[in-house]
């Protein structure tokens, strides 16, 4: 549908921070956090002063707590080391990265990917989504949006029952139940350009043992679910991708959903990664490629003469310039081919961002 006032893309900003802390004799490394934030590029900000107040907010908020834990990491470890700390030593770590999924004069959402392993917290990774009306900054419910929770659930169960996500409800109303028995602000959800991804963390609809699971409900499939103001997607926009967790996408003709998934695997000392492969449902589609990174960050392209594109940007160091390698896939029909690649992100753009 078209809005009164048609929407246009908004400018964000991305930054990178990474504290790491090694003994006296640096040997051993005791603590390792990074985390990324999101604020409004400043002639966005003079249209928009709620919005670029709210995430200026989130960002100063965000500085602080992720240094608090740094510090508290620094002291966890080195109890550890020194063999006075409750557990053996291994270095601590935290990362927080604020993924853009939606960023025009409508919404502004965003995708906190979180990862904790350390003394409290083993291995854990958890998702949340943030939804900001751009007009005033205030953050969306989910009622805002989904008009019909009831609906949105059977249409969860649907998508969650069409990908391999190998998965096993703790009953047949699992996530029905979870529908009406949590409170508004008790969803995780991103409202994306194509519709509203729902994000569910262990434990959420089956043992905790099957991992998180994630459902894209799309406007084109279910108009009669959301508000009208909401229903509206572009003919070409971008959005940014968690490495290993599945994004939905309508990649083909038909009018279901594919999974597109980016997986990175480390090298046995686990200081960056050996290669990456690419999932799509499609026919299973498997693509598998040796590359030294020391982090991605894939984004979803779909443009305007329907074409469909994984843009897979790749550190090519660990701290400094962050000068990147760019990989480009064509994805149309969940086939991943490898159309070209470009150096990016060079030394002299402002420190620790970059440009889509």
């Amino acid at each position: 549908t078209e809005s009164a006032e048609p929407t246009r893309f908004l400018t964000l900003i991305k930054s990178y921070n990474h504290h790491k802390k090694w003994n006296e004799d640096e040997t051993v490394l005791l603590a390792d956090v990074r985390y990324s934030n999101i604020t409004l590029d400043a002639e966005d900000a003079a249209e928009f002063p709620g919005l670029a107040e709210v995430l200026e907010q989130q960002h100063q908020m965000r500085m602080r707590s992720m240094d608090d834990e740094f510090d508290n990491l620094v002291s966890f470890a080195a109890e550890a080391l020194a063999g006075i700390g409750p557990a053996p030593f291994r270095t601590q770590v935290s990362t927080l990265d604020i993924q853009v999924r939606r960023a025009d004069s409508l919404v502004v959402s965003l995708l906190a990917d979180s990862y904790a392993d350390h003394a409290l917290i083993k291995g854990y990774r958890a998702f949340h989504g943030t939804n900001l009306d751009s007009a005033t900054g205030k953050e969306l419910m989910i009622g805002d949006v989904v008009k019909d929770l009831a609906g949105a659930a059977q249409a969860v169960k649907k998508e969650l029952n069409s990908h391999m996500w190998n998965g096993e409800f703790y009953s047949e109303t699992a996530v029905e139940d979870y529908f009406a028995n949590t409170p508004s602000d008790g969803f995780s959800w991103t409202l994306d350009y194509n519709g509203v991804t729902f994000y569910f963390m262990p434990g959420d609809l089956c043992e905790p043992g099957f991992g998180s699971q994630t459902a894209t409900v799309t406007f084109a499939e279910h108009p009669e679910l959301f508000n009208e103001k909401y229903l509206v997607e572009p003919a070409a926009y971008i959005m940014e991708m968690p490495c290993g967790n599945s994004v939905f996408a309508n990649l083909d003709d038909d009018p279901a959903l594919e999974e597109m998934n980016v997986t990175g695997f480390l090298h046995e000392d686990g200081g960056f990664y050996e290669s990456f492969g690419l999932y799509s449902d499609i026919d299973g589609e498997y693509y598998y490629e040796e590359l030294h990174t020391y982090d991605f960050h894939p984004y979803y392209v779909k443009t305007a003469d329907g074409g469909h594109y994984l843009y897979l940007f790749c550190d090519q160091e660990e701290e400094g310039s962050r000068n990147m390698l760019l990989l480009v896939f064509d994805v149309s029909g969940g086939k991943y081919i490898r159309i070209g690649e470009m150096n990016a992100c060079p030394g002299f753009m402002f420190p620790d961002s970059f440009i889509v």
